[in-house]
């Protein structure tokens, strides 16, 4: 019965964190789809907004951040998931693997402007750093 006695050490050592953490972690090719698809999404989105304020002048750049935050803000806040984590199959949890606060989800959303934010996922990071500033996290959703 070696299994059920590796499992029940290898309970008590971890914490219940660690131990969702490793049942449910997210790896990178899921999230570099996500960002693909919801890219996509937003690109779209803000240049359809574009097309009927292009006589006010308004910089495309300012429309796509606005719709960039809003769109990642209003979806994880409200069902956790933006399409591109619907179609994988993923969502935005807290370390306890509960639905983030709304402060967790705005953090989450602004710290996505960061520029070195992508970079945290180049030195092995499987979560990256609003993920990790924000503590929440990406799991895959049963």
């Amino acid at each position: 019965m070696p299994g059920f006695l590796e499992f029940a050490f290898y309970f008590v050592i971890l914490t219940k964190e660690t131990f969702i953490k490793l049942q449910m972690e997210v790896n990178k090719g899921l999230r570099i789809i996500n960002y693909g698809i919801d890219g996509l999404i937003v690109f779209i989105g803000a240049t359809l907004i574009s097309i009927p304020l292009f006589d006010y002048y308004i910089d495309i750049r300012l429309i796509l951040a606005i719709v960039y935050f809003l769109y990642y803000f209003l979806f994880e806040s409200i069902t956790g998931r933006t399409p591109g984590k619907l179609l994988t199959k993923t969502k935005v949890v807290d370390r306890l693997n509960a639905k983030p606060k709304i402060l967790r989800v705005l953090l989450r959303s602004l710290l996505r402007f960061n520029p070195f934010d992508w970079m945290s996922y180049l030195f092995g990071q499987e979560q990256g750093g609003h993920d990790q500033l924000s503590r929440t996290r990406l799991v895959k959703v049963k």
